[in-house]
């Protein structure tokens, strides 16, 4: 690229040339420079961070054995689970509304780092309490443990919107990124859980190891986010020196463009103008226009336009969250429920091994895959009614879960009475959430302007976390009918 020039990237998603007036073009185009994320650095942090952002939830999940045994004799020892979904769909679904509406207020960095250091403190609160005999005051235990997964949920949904956020500003891929890293921190608790019974740990051992290891993650979260904004890729998304520029085109022929190139930036940012050429969409016509410097401004972190960018993206955000719902109405309450049928037969497969593997690990590898799948397969497209036709149908799931041989039962009765068929919907259950889900998360904020495809990430992440909280509610009339 010779002297004087700049790669820019501009909008020219529809949204951005819709208005019209008088037979010239009134919308204003967001221009950034972006650099290169070299080796993918940038790429493989988001994953990371994807990692951190669901490992505290799945290792409270998979430390079933642990709570268990912690809360062996009191009313909970059977239904912990649902509190635990409950302590944390709620209270992340009422702090992803107030990080959406007062996020402008507070710089990005302040809300990142300081949920991080919040979770980070949590979960080694949690992994004292292991090595602390609670036989006498269990009660306290449960309310304590309640109350941590409150704190920490609270941070993570500030953390979540921050990042979805940040990764609606980024290409799709980035979205896809931390998706596929949320599948890589679900598959990771489930193996722990997995080598733990296999290394013949006890529930104490196991439940000190999973703790532990989610702190060790979110503190390297921690470093990785600093290492972001140090890198020049990174940092043209989330340092707080950076400025979006907005640059108006009053006098571009009435014509759909589909793509501006050929920018050619003034010696110096004061005077002189930008040079740009535009291409139209039928290839015919090859337009010009000088921009002076005079027609550039800064934008500010004003307030989002909060309904117009929910109108955008409502679709992809109902189907991200139908997709949550059934799964945590689900996973693990019901599931984890499920035993084989041959359980009697005393050996370790039916009596050991069962429940975390055709639970939590086909789970965890299936939805993985499922994410990774859809940073390179996106289909269905982000338009028409196909990808909402596929997530709503997924509700299929709760009866056909339901009349397998979840245990303990009341009324209802075993439909599916041999071990392969919860295996066989355990797959088809994991891969579809992964894969949908991300579609959706990955479609929502390139459906609006890149000026405000932080607000929609961040309002996608929002929707996601309404299907979780409602699944979790779910969760219980899910269990106590059968």
């Amino acid at each position: 690229m010779g002297a004087g020039r700049e790669e820019v990237k501009i909008d020219t998603s529809p949204v951005a040339f819709e208005k019209r007036e008088n037979g010239y073009m009134k919308k204003s185009l967001l221009v950034a420079m972006e650099p290169t994320d070299r080796f993918n650095i940038v790429y493989f942090i988001m994953l990371l961070q994807g990692v951190g952002t669901l490992l505290p939830w799945n290792m409270f999940i998979t430390a079933h054995a642990y709570f268990q045994e912690k809360l062996e004799g009191t009313q909970w020892h059977h239904s912990f689970e649902n509190y635990f979904a409950i302590a944390a769909m709620g209270p992340n679904l009422v702090m992803f509304l107030v990080n959406i509406l007062f996020k402008h207020k507070v710089p990005l960095q302040v809300r990142m780092l300081t949920s991080v250091c919040i979770m980070t403190l949590c979960f080694v609160v949690t992994t004292v309490l292991v090595v602390i005999d609670t036989t006498n005051w269990k009660p306290l235990f449960f309310y304590i443990t309640i109350g941590t997964i409150v704190i920490i949920n609270i941070s993570s949904a500030v953390y979540q919107g921050g990042l979805f956020g940040i990764c609606g500003m980024m290409p799709q891929r980035y979205t896809g990124a931390v998706m596929t890293g949320q599948g890589v921190g679900g598959t990771f608790a489930a193996l722990a859980s997995i080598f733990s019974i296999l290394g013949g740990k006890d529930a104490m051992s196991s439940g000190f190891g999973y703790f532990m290891s989610a702190a060790v993650v979110l503190a390297i979260c921690l470093v990785t986010y600093f290492m972001v904004q140090r890198l020049k890729f990174g940092s043209h998304f989330i340092s707080p020196g950076h400025e979006r520029k907005e640059i108006k085109f009053p006098h571009i022929p009435n014509t759909q463009i589909e793509r501006l190139a050929n920018w050619q930036a003034p010696a110096s940012s004061k005077h002189g103008n930008y040079k740009c050429s535009a291409l139209s969409l039928d290839n015919e016509a090859l337009l010009s226009v000088n921009v002076s410097p005079g027609e550039i401004k800064t934008l500010t972190n004003e307030r989002p336009p909060f309904l117009l960018v929910f109108r955008h993206i409502v679709k992809h955000g109902v189907s991200v969250a139908s997709v949550f719902f059934v799964t945590l109405a689900a996973f693990p309450a019901l599931t984890s429920r499920i035993q084989s049928v041959h359980k009697g037969d005393l050996s370790e497969w039916t009596n050991t091994y069962f429940v975390p593997v055709s639970c939590f690990l086909l789970f965890n590898v299936g939805d993985f895959c499922g994410r990774l799948a859809a940073s390179f397969v996106q289909w269905p497209s982000r338009d028409g009614i196909m990808l909402p036709c596929l997530c709503f149908v997924r509700v299929a799931f709760l009866p056909l879960f339901a009349f397998c041989n979840a245990l303990p039962r009341n009324n209802s009765s075993v439909y599916f009475s041999e071990d392969y068929y919860p295996i066989a919907f355990m797959v088809l259950f994991a891969i579809s959430n992964g894969y949908l889900g991300s579609l959706c998360m990955m479609y929502g904020p390139s459906m609006v302007e890149a000026k405000h495809a932080e607000t929609a990430g961040t309002m996608m992440a929002f929707m996601l976390i309404i299907g979780l909280a409602m699944g979790a509610g779910f969760s219980f009339f899910i269990t106590w009918i059968i």
